[in-house]
């Protein structure tokens, strides 16, 4: 990654937003509920898990393990909304090249305009289901049950960690799928084990087993949604050192995604 590769993006922002903007449309096109549908699946995932989970494994064993003695609703709300964002950027960024294949044989312009329009437009779907995360949030705090602190403003930082470890993934999967198309199928099965080895639905302490805490440190989803969780309704950051692990391979992931992507491009044509 260079100086020209950012000042070369920098001038196709345009294009960038129009895609972005027609990734959005088509989305949404002919649908009674337009953009209600990106806070109504989170709602209702949430909905769900808090059934099965809260009930089915019991309300005090649950509450017990959560950080700041949060609301289990919020808990998982505020893993889902994130993750949410997380899989459905890396699921539609995955098909970006190959579904754009007569635009990727025409006339040059910086072909990852594709795969991070598919992340700008995730990130709108994100901005919406936040709002559901907000009423919750004004809820809980006007119950009693969540006290923010000044952690609140540390939010966007964590944002755009996360937002660079899903636009290295996207530059990443989107080429690998060019070449192999094997990759959609792939991800698929590797989103839904992710999904079950991420704190998303239950709290997960590696107190008992430092190794294993060392390990998860490799999953940056879970230092990432901790964090959300931190800045949302915590006293302090419990896992500084995670966080910063996360930000350091989301970056790694990003600039490297972007260099090979950039490097493999001039291939793109014979394979689309």
């Amino acid at each position: 990654m260079n100086r020209e590769m950012v000042c070369e993006l920098a001038q196709y922002r345009g294009l960038l937003g129009m895609l972005a903007w027609r990734d959005i449309r088509v989305r949404y096109k002919q649908s009674i509920m337009g953009f209600a549908w990106a806070f109504l699946m989170p709602l209702i995932q949430t909905v769900v898990l808090y059934l099965i989970f809260n009930y089915g494994i019991g309300r005090d064993n649950m509450s017990r393990d959560l950080p700041g003695h949060m609301p289990y609703f919020f808990f998982v709300l505020s893993g889902v909304v994130p993750w949410t964002f997380f899989s459905s950027a890396v699921a539609m960024s995955i098909e970006s090249l190959t579904r754009n294949s007569r635009l990727v044989t025409k006339i040059y312009f910086p072909r990852e305009v594709f795969p991070l329009g598919s992340v700008v437009a995730s990130l709108v779907d994100f901005g919406v289901a936040s709002i559901l995360l907000l009423i919750a949030f004004v809820y809980f705090i006007a119950s009693g049950k969540i006290h923010p602190t000044g952690l609140m403003a540390m939010l966007p930082v964590v944002i755009i960690i996360q937002t660079l470890l899903v636009a290295g993934l996207s530059l990443i999967l989107s080429m690998a799928n060019l070449f192999f198309r094997d990759v959609k199928y792939i991800m698929t099965f590797v989103l839904q084990l992710w999904f079950f080895a991420t704190n998303v639905m239950y709290p997960l302490k590696f107190a008992s087993n430092p190794k294993l805490g060392y390990v998860a440190q490799l999953n940056p989803m879970i230092s990432i949604l901790d964090a959300y969780r931190d800045c949302l309704a915590g006293q302090s950051l419990h896992n500084p050192v995670g966080l910063i692990v996360a930000a350091a391979i989301a970056l790694m992931v990003f600039f490297f995604g972007w260099t090979i992507f950039h490097r493999a491009e001039f291939k793109f044509a014979e394979y689309v």
